[in-house]
């Protein structure tokens, strides 16, 4: 395993050690020890904690505004940043857009669904796919929508059948369904 992923029970153990970090514009929530308040995969809380490990080392008071993902990247929005901790945020958002936001390992930027993602190959395939009342669609991304093909419509959460000529849907994908094999 890389030094990158962390579960979330590890990330909220490691919060728990420098007893939380504390929210700037909601100060009544207390100190936040909890995963749920990371807006990004567990491929990058690893860079978090060193980033954090690292600020906190640097004087920083564990104030914080908002980490969460940001057109396929890491955007960290600090409080009272210490003297040359500006370095090093911009380091560590700069590293996850060569880093899985799944897994951690060595990945890429990929438009998926209209989404920006950095993934490794295995997790880039796995957005290319829909699932629909338990049945399995692939997403053709740049394929026209004509009348009786699938498509998925993201708004509604739904595969349906067109009945028009060149479609035309920022929200929907043309889709065909997956048929797997039972062996």
């Amino acid at each position: 395993m890389n030094n990158n992923h962390r579960t979330d029970i590890e990330f909220e153990n490691f919060l728990n050690t420098i007893s939380g970090v504390t929210i700037s514009h909601k100060p009544h929530l207390g100190p936040i020890t909890e995963r749920r308040y990371f807006g990004v995969g567990n491929g990058w809380l690893g860079i978090v904690q060193r980033l954090f490990e690292v600020l906190i080392k640097l004087g920083w008071d564990k104030s914080f505004i908002n980490v969460k993902e940001k057109f396929g990247g890491m955007s960290i929005f600090i409080d009272n940043i210490p003297e040359n901790g500006f370095n090093f945020i911009v380091e560590a958002e700069r590293e996850t857009f060569q880093v899985c936001e799944v897994c951690g390992e060595p990945g890429k930027q990929n438009r998926i669904k209209g989404w920006v993602y950095t993934l490794c190959d295995e997790h880039k395939d796995e957005k290319l796919y829909v699932e629909y009342q338990g049945k399995t669609y692939l997403t053709k991304l740049l394929e026209p929508i004509n009348n009786g093909d699938l498509y998925y419509n993201a708004k509604t959460n739904e595969i349906m059948v067109c009945d028009v000529n060149n479609f035309y849907d920022p929200w929907s994908l043309k889709v065909v369904e997956v048929i797997k094999n039972n062996d």
